[in-house]
């Protein structure tokens, strides 16, 4: 039986769990030698407040800074959160939406130095709103796999052949510029944005998705489900 549903993401995220799904990594994360310096002079110092952005920043993270360096942590998702309490031993607050957006709600209410982990992936950050309160590090930057884009292009060219509905679920703002090309026009594929920060990029980029409730990888898988259950239910 072919897989219905392929998320597309990078390599080193949050695990996938359920029958019928297709992982498929286009982005590999390299980690930047000088970033990795730098945040282990800035934990030199205890921060108020330090923010992890996906799990593979606080895996690089602890590869250079085996003790905690903060007062509080936050983590924009439970999966993240769960790779600093094994890591560090510390629990994070989580937003009740688990994206950029979701953290910045909560630093707005909070005063003190706030020192954000996460991939160099950010141009026009959502945290600059909150001023020079916020150190931002980027620990890796996110390179295409070739070969993965290569099988995901395979397997959408079979999905669309066989004509049947099927699921792509999309996990980064990134990953969607990386695989806009291949998600335009396509006519049997239903798109699925992990949140709002993926969700405003396909827009923008001219792509037809829904948003999933809740944003993790689990949860835009089930987004998917349901939508290719109520495609099939009114046909």
């Amino acid at each position: 039986m072919q897989e219905s549903i392929i998320v597309i993401r990078a390599k080193g995220e949050e695990k996938i769990t359920g029958e019928g799904v297709i992982e498929v990594p286009v982005l590999k994360p390299i980690p930047d030698q000088d970033a990795l310096r730098r945040l282990k002079e800035l934990c030199l110092r205890k921060w108020d407040v330090a923010v992890f952005m996906s799990t593979v920043a606080v895996e690089y993270a602890h590869s250079v800074v085996k003790d905690s360096c903060w007062v509080k942590c936050m983590a924009v998702g439970p999966s993240t959160a769960e790779a600093v309490r094994r890591l560090y031993n510390d629990e994070c607050l989580i937003p009740s939406e688990y994206s950029s957006i979701g953290l910045l709600r909560m630093l707005k209410g909070i005063n003190g130095n706030i020192l954000v982990i996460r991939s160099m992936e950010y141009n026009n950050s959502q945290f600059n709103e909150l001023g020079g309160a916020v150190t931002e590090v980027g620990l890796y930057r996110l390179s295409v796999n070739v070969d993965e884009l290569r099988k995901l292009r395979a397997l959408i060219n079979e999905r669309e052949a066989s004509g049947g509905p099927y699921a792509l679920v999309v996990t980064s703002p990134k990953v969607a510029r990386e695989v806009s090309s291949i998600l335009l026009n396509l006519r049997h594929a239903l798109i699925i944005a992990i949140g709002p920060t993926t969700s405003r990029e396909l827009s923008r980029l001219s792509i037809p998705h829904r948003v999933a409730e809740v944003h993790t990888i689990d949860g835009a898988v089930n987004e998917a489900k349901r939508a290719l259950s109520e495609y099939r239910s009114r046909v």
